[in-house]
């Protein structure tokens, strides 16, 4: 059965903290098999032969039912994630700094004028690229990512779009755990 990562965009919903019971519980909600979490970060990989997109308004709606409200959740395929991995436009700033590099995963393509916007934002060493699919990289430099202007006060949702970002260093944690799923027996 094909694996599916389901990325929630925050950890807090309401006052209460997503757990990794809750996860699961909603992995379970809308028939997810063999699901199981990666850090607590929001990372949630399971089973299931249902749509992107029908995941993605299940699982909403069993967050809300398991929180009182939702968050927005993005689903990719294991195919999708190993592409956009693949497809890091910042491969060596990657290893020598992954906590500063963000890789956003969009349910749909980031429109241009986010990308000009971003763009625009970016200071000193800082980049941004969106990749074939849609989703996009943030390289912050090797400076404070505190002080960056680029996506502080940044809206997805004022560009019409949902997405949630993962640090490198998760990103390669969800893969190695998709690897792990995938292998056969």
């Amino acid at each position: 059965m094909p694996i599916k990562i389901a990325l929630f965009r925050s950890m807090v919903i309401g006052d209460r903290r997503l757990t990794r019971e809750a996860l699961l519980r909603i992995a379970e909600a809308v028939g997810g098999a063999d699901a199981r979490t990666v850090i607590a970060t929001g990372n949630l990989l399971f089973r299931s032969r249902k749509s992107v997109s029908r995941l993605e308004q299940e699982l909403e709606a069993a967050c809300a039912e398991e929180y009182g409200r939702a968050t927005e959740i993005v689903v990719k395929t294991a195919e999708e994630w190993r592409a956009m991995l693949a497809a890091n436009p910042f491969e060596a700033e990657a290893s020598e700094k992954p906590a500063h590099l963000i890789l956003w995963a969009m349910r749909d393509p980031l429109p241009d004028h986010g990308v000009e916007q971003l763009r625009r934002r970016a200071q000193g060493a800082e980049r941004i690229e969106r990749i074939a699919s849609g989703d996009f990289y943030c390289w912050f430099g090797a400076d404070d990512m505190a002080g960056s202007k680029m996506i502080a006060g940044f809206g997805l949702k004022s560009l019409g779009a949902v997405g949630t970002n993962r640090n490198w260093s998760t990103a390669t944690k969800i893969s190695a755990a998709l690897d792990e799923m995938a292998k056969p027996g």
